[in-house]
């Protein structure tokens, strides 16, 4: 009875499109001879002369680029760089959508063109790629599911705007792994997860399961009648169901192999089915010379993800359908357009060996034949190659830091239109909208003047920012310099003032901090490490990592190494000064205290008089630029947090050889039992001409379960005194305002939940009495620090952990 219902429904609903009969009155057709009317069919498909029982209406796609108008903050930089998944196009609009592994949620409106940031109080994406499938659409194109970590559904009836949770019973150990449209019935929508096959109705509202079994795909065929065919793909066999899967028809039943893929496809030509296997040991035989090269453990995770390629092509109406194997490789994504049986896409695997993962191959004959259309770095020449520029837009990352891409974490193919489908790795997006012809870089847009895009030029965001950015610093005598100090590509620099920029690196994972000549704006000082991501989680520990003092002559388009490369100064840094006057350069590390050259980078030694023994954490040094004093700020030997009564804001006095710390008495807040200052993170005085040395501010960040004891702290006598001024459990960076020293700026991270105090981005009018936060920015979890625009006395930049940089007016 309730398959008849369901039957009955969907049948209903599709009557709605039926021709109505224009009958007249008995009376007038008898009296004027007038015959009923039937309304015309729509052509199906691409042609009129459909006469099959299968719908294959056109469905109108919806332009959506102009339906929204541009964030009240803009992202700088160059876009790209980081780990992204999830990707995602709809079959019924515009609009895209990619996640990236810091937490962000992208929607893009104009395909791919432009970029929006999901707020983060209305959802975020999963930092595990492993469980982080793409959006979900319904084919009214405006109501979208997303399941963040492939847990915790929810549902958004805007487009991606904004999004509420939805009630969806997933077992213990249950993910979701991707979604599967119901092109004419707009309510439905199908999840494939770890263990079953779930199906809704109504939008979202509520969720059935229907089949408890772990799909390897699905493919819908479309009835005239408003009945459907539901091919599902499972480990070992794939079924037909008339609607709802009661009963199943058991149509292929594997001899010995598992099925990985399941698609398909239908159009006049009829219907094709394709499966990939896992006899990856014989598909993926040709890579066992690179055994000895690459090892036991790279060749087996090569096979485990690898397997043929299986095909049908028909009209489906056979009892039991023949599946025939074709010679073609498939890696972890093999793809379809639900109205097309001729056009078959595979890819490699992110597993594979010698950046073979990232080939994607195509067949334009159900099957038959297979061309490569793309393959990001051929390792099968010397030197090696990436596709050609004529066939994929170039990006700084992949031209300044290099294509390391393995292979795709999420790969897309438009269900409804085969010639758009492209992938995610821990680098790159890359799509195309033309069957691999020609490839986009849809994060990031050329703004050099080569006819071909190279090395060290300049580039904008298309607001797709995945690069961690720590700090951004401008010139003190040229605003329109400015350098960002990032993870994973090192750094960047700008030369009209952040509206543009260009990468720039020392060699080194990452780019820490930057010291500037205040009489040569060629001139600038890096400070880089071979780890990333200080201060979060295990990366606030101590290290002994690689790294050194750089400088580059020709603002960062080459450089020097000034440390010299031996056990003692090859080593991360974090933080940097430089005295102009006197050429004193204050180098912070993350493990041996504070090295000074006197020379301009001639020599080095380590001055650490007056500062605790031990591991010592420097994250922060500031150069008086008046008097020549330097400031450095020791934090927590984490991670065993022995020295906190020693931590906090040190002063060394120009010409002194003495550490003197700025710390006297640190009141605890009534009615916090916990200690304090285990993890100082940073710090802000206002060091221009006139400015009040005596007032001084501190944040320290909680991660010696030191619960609601962090926070932002105050001292206006030099630092005998501290006095907490706002409650923030993992802030990281503090700003004065240079046009209003009471204008004072912090961010950090935030838990979403509520559960762990008090984040994001706040900042004070009173010199730190009360706080107001700035809600207009949509990345709350990830905030790292924020930069004064020195043009516009209005305007900011704020940097954050995977999310780039963003430009808009101060709060």
């Amino acid at each position: 009875m309730e398959n008849l219902k369901l039957e009955l429904e969907y049948s209903v609903n599709t009557a709605q499109r039926i021709p109505r009969l224009l009958a007249c009155a008995f009376i007038l057709t008898f009296l004027l001879g007038c015959q009923p009317q039937v309304e015309p069919e729509p052509d199906a498909g691409t042609g009129s002369d459909d006469q099959s029982d299968f719908l294959q209406e056109d469905i109108p796609i919806i332009d959506l680029s102009q339906s929204e108008g541009s964030s009240l903050y803009q992202p700088r930089g160059i876009g790209g760089g980081g780990a992204m998944s999830g990707f995602s196009q709809s079959p019924y609009s515009t609009q895209w959508f990619v996640g990236t592994d810091m937490g962000t949620l992208f929607r893009s409106l104009d395909q791919g063109k432009s970029w929006l940031a999901v707020h983060h109080n209305e959802t975020t994406f999963n930092s595990d790629l492993t469980y982080s499938p793409g959006v979900g659409f319904f084919s009214d194109a405006a109501t979208l599911m997303h399941a963040p970590g492939g847990r915790n559904p929810v549902r958004s009836l805007d487009r991606g705007k904004t999004w509420e949770s939805v009630s969806f019973s997933l077992a213990q150990g249950e993910y979701i792994e991707s979604w599967y449209s119901d092109s004419y019935h707009k309510q439905s929508l199908f999840a494939l997860t770890t263990k079953s096959l779930w199906y809704t109705k109504d939008g979202g509202e509520s969720w059935e399961k229907i089949l408890s079994e772990k799909p390897s795909g699905i493919y819908l065929d479309y009835l005239k009648e408003g009945i459907r065919h539901i091919y599902v793909g499972l480990e070992d066999r794939v079924v037909r169901t008339r609607d709802y899967f009661k009963p199943q028809d058991l149509i292929y039943k594997s001899p010995h192999f598992k099925i990985r893929s399941f698609t398909g496809g239908r159009d006049k030509q009829g219907l094709t089915l394709s499966f990939s296997d896992d006899q990856g040991r014989s598909a993926c035989s040709s890579v066992e010379r690179y055994r000895a090269d690459w090892g036991d453990s790279a060749l087996n995770d090569h096979y485990d993800h690898c397997g043929y390629l299986w095909v049908y092509h028909g009209e489906g109406s056979e009892d039991s359908l023949l599946f025939t194997q074709s010679s073609q490789i498939v890696g972890d994504h093999l793809k379809m357009a639900e109205n097309d049986s001729s056009t078959l896409v595979v890819t490699g695997s992110n597993k594979w060996i010698r950046q073979y993962g990232t080939k994607v191959w195509i067949s334009r004959d159900y099957g038959e034949n297979f061309e490569l259309g793309f393959h990001q770095m051929n390792w099968d020449v010397t030197p090696y190659e990436p596709w050609p520029s004529e066939k994929l837009d170039y990006s700084a990352v992949g031209l300044d830091i290099g294509w390391y891409d393995n292979g795709y974490v999420s790969f897309s193919l438009n269900q409804r239109n085969s010639s758009e489908f492209g992938g995610t790795g821990f680098f790159f997006l890359h799509t195309t909208q033309n069957k691999g012809e020609k490839w986009d870089s849809p994060f990031t847009s050329y703004e050099g003047n080569s006819r071909v895009p190279a090395a060290k030029e300049n580039w904008s965001s298309t607001g797709l920012e995945v690069t961690t950015v720590y700090r951004y610093k401008f010139h003190p005598q040229n605003s329109q310099i400015a350098y960002a100090a990032m993870a994973d590509v090192s750094g960047m620099v700008s030369e009209d003032g952040g509206r543009t920029h260009r990468l720039t690196t020392t060699g080194q994972n990452s780019i820490y901090d930057y010291a500037f000549d205040f009489y040569d704006d060629e001139v600038v000082f890096a400070v880089s490490g071979s780890e990333h991501d200080y201060p979060i989680n295990w990366h606030a520990n101590w290290t002994d990592a690689e790294g050194g003092v750089f400088k580059s002559l020709d603002r960062g388009r080459t450089w020097s190494r000034l440390t010299p490369q031996n056990s003692i100064f090859n080593r991360q840094f974090l933080s940097i000064g430089y005295d102009s006057d006197h050429q004193i350069i204050y180098a912070g590390t993350q493990s041996e205290g504070v090295a000074i050259s006197y020379d301009g980078g001639g020599s080095w030694s380590y001055q650490n008089n007056g500062l605790q023994s031990g591991k010592l954490i420097i994250p922060q040094i500031e150069v008086d630029p008046l008097s020549g004093d330097a400031y450095a700020l020791v934090t927590g030997n984490a991670p065993d947090f022995t020295n906190h009564e020693k931590t906090g804001i040190y002063l060394l006095k120009r010409g002194e050889s003495q550490w003197k710390i700025l710390r006297g008495v640190v009141h605890n807040p009534m009615g916090i039992t916990y200690e304090p200052w285990f993890y100082p993170t940073a710090f802000a005085l206002d060091l221009s001409d006139g400015g009040d040395r005596s007032t001084l501010y501190l944040t320290d960040y909680e991660n010696n379960r030191n619960w609601l004891a962090t926070g932002i702290w105050k001292s206006t006598d030099g630092g005998n005194n501290w006095y907490r001024v706002k409650q923030y459990t993992h802030p990281l960076g503090i700003k004065i305002d240079p046009f209003d020293s009471n204008r004072i700026y912090v961010s950090g991270l935030y838990q979403l939940d509520g559960n762990w105090g008090e984040g994001g981005h706040i900042y004070s009018d009173d010199g730190g009495q009360t706080w107001k936060e700035n809600e207009s920015i949509p990345y709350l979890s990830n905030g790292r620090s924020m930069a004064i625009d020195p043009n516009d006395e209005n305007h900011i930049f704020y940097t954050f952990f995977g999310s780039g940089l963003l430009y808009g007016p101060k709060p």
